[in-house]
């Protein structure tokens, strides 16, 4: 599930004015809501995004086209502005090698003050230069021209098979990447190994946790729940789910995290539905699904749920359920056009791709595209893409950037397959694994568990992009 696709429309729109330099207090006024009521959607915005700042959040609206150069809506005008005049430096913004030690918390973290109050000595050099960007953008449009002549190159980049170690490559820019190698990093382990367990990021204050639920430990199921902390690479127990199962998957709507359905300790497929809301740490049991269901792919787009296909305990499925948390009800979509279980499913940009999974025959190399607002028109909401170069099933799938990921999976050969019109293989060291799972925070995937011979307890993090910011010229428009 990539951070895109459960951006809805209001979200977008405030992201926008963010980006712009906007207060809360002016958001608030432009779009006739209340500074509270901003203050939760960034939450939110952040949390799915995967930002720690405004800075990071602007970045992110930049590369992903929500905001382009110039732009600058009318906003209220609260006091006196005050313009930053000092000369902007060139803005060259390239991530840390992985085997750096973690960013301090108290350098990340919003210590309790408000997206506006964080005091400017906590903000690096790249953050007060775009930061300067913001204010030229909203006070200084004559001005802007020069400074803001800026392109957003989005690199991804391409590992070599780690056997075959290869240089820092030097980018559009001039500036030279890590090598594969480097981007990888071991994290700490889970207390125990699991797989086909839940994962989902929610952001708490700015600051993004993952959420590991329930799970097979080993042919046990389990109704833990673990909580990860990336700034500080420490995982703890965080209590206990109403319900243990497994070959499960959550989705993140508003401030909660949805897991429907799943396989019981008994080995019996459950209809139960459970939501978990982390800010007040409680779960609450909602309506029950239409039908028991394990091993589903599930995506979350424009505040709804979207569940695919599974396992009933006798049969592959391919129904597609919809659920309106506002509602607390679920209806029947349009149909897959490949019953299937144990695939995964990635939303970009409002739209679902169903990836591999395992049918009658075993695993698939079918690779099918919905459009919720095709359904919900009436229309035909399925398309055929570009199918997996290889069957996978039990995989871990993600996105980030427009990118997918699809990670590990049964016979999957150590390979990562990436997808963005077309796919490509990567070489991973993580051999083979299956029911894994992959989260994408901001630019990193995030890959935990899984079975191989045993059930993995490990956790890795993977620089999966780079963001090269490069002024196109410092001396006006046009200006070689």
């Amino acid at each position: 599930m990539t951070s895109d696709s459960q951006i809805s429309e209001r979200e977008r729109e405030i992201l926008r004015l963010v980006a712009t330099g906007a207060t809360n207090q002016q958001i608030a006024q432009q779009l006739n809501i209340s500074a509270n009521t901003v203050k939760v959607h960034l939450r939110n915005i952040f949390g799915k995004i995967g930002a720690a700042s405004r800075t990071e959040a602007t970045l992110y609206a930049l590369r992903t086209g929500l905001v382009r150069v110039g732009e600058a809506p009318a906003l209220p005008v609260l006091g006196e502005a005050k313009v930053d005049e000092s000369a902007a430096a060139p803005l060259v913004i390239i991530q840390p090698p992985l085997d750096a030690a973690p960013v301090p918390v108290a350098e990340r973290a919003f210590d309790g003050l408000s997206y506006e109050d964080q005091a400017p000595q906590r903000l690096g050099r790249d953050e007060r230069a775009v930061r300067g960007l913001n204010r030229r953008w909203l006070w200084g449009a004559g001005a802007l021209a020069a400074l803001l002549a800026v392109a957003a190159l989005v690199v991804v980049a391409r590992p070599a098979p780690l056997s075959q170690p290869t240089p820092a490559a030097p980018t559009a820019a001039g500036v030279a990447l890590p090598a594969p190698a480097q981007r990888w990093r071991e994290l700490a382990p889970m207390p125990a190994g699991r797989a086909g367990f839940a994962l989902a990021n929610y952001s708490d204050n700015g600051r993004p946790y993952l959420y590991v639920i329930g799970g097979d430990l080993g042919g046990k199921t389990s109704d833990e729940v673990l909580r990860y902390d990336p700034s500080a690479d420490v995982w703890a127990s965080w209590g206990k789910k109403p319900t243990g199962v497994s070959d499960v998957q959550a989705a993140v709507v508003g401030n909660k995290i949805y897991v429907p359905g799943g396989r019981l300790a008994s080995g019996a497929i459950t209809d139960t539905f459970e939501v978990y809301d982390p800010q007040n740490n409680r779960w609450t049991a909602l309506k029950r699904l239409p039908q028991p269901r394990s091993g589903y792919a599930l995506a979350a787009v424009e505040g709804k749920l979207y569940l695919f296909g599974g396992w009933d305990g006798s049969t592959y499925r391919g129904e597609v359920w919809q659920y309106n948390p506002d509602q607390n009800e679920w209806s029947e979509r349009k149909p897959m056009p490949t019953a299937r279980a144990f695939a995964g499913a990635a939303a970009l940009e409002g739209q679902v791709y169903i990836v591999g999974g395992e049918g009658k025959d075993g695993a698939l190399t079918v690779n099918e595209r919905y459009t919720p607002s095709d359904d919900a028109g009436g229309g035909s909401p399925w398309t055929t893409q570009q199918p997996l170069p290889a069957p996978r099933s039990h995989i871990a799938i993600t996105g980030a950037n427009g990118r997918i990921f699809v990670v590990g999976g049964a016979d999957s050969n150590g390979q990562l397959f990436v997808y963005n019109n077309s796919w490509q293989p990567q070489e991973i060291p993580l051999g083979v694994l299956r029911d894994l799972r992959a989260q994408a925070l901001g630019d990193k995937l995030y890959i935990v568990g899984g079975q191989g011979a045993t059930a993995s307890a490990r956790a890795y993090e993977y620089h999966a992009i780079y963001i090269v910011v490069v002024p196109m010229g410092s001396s006006g428009p046009g200006t070689p």
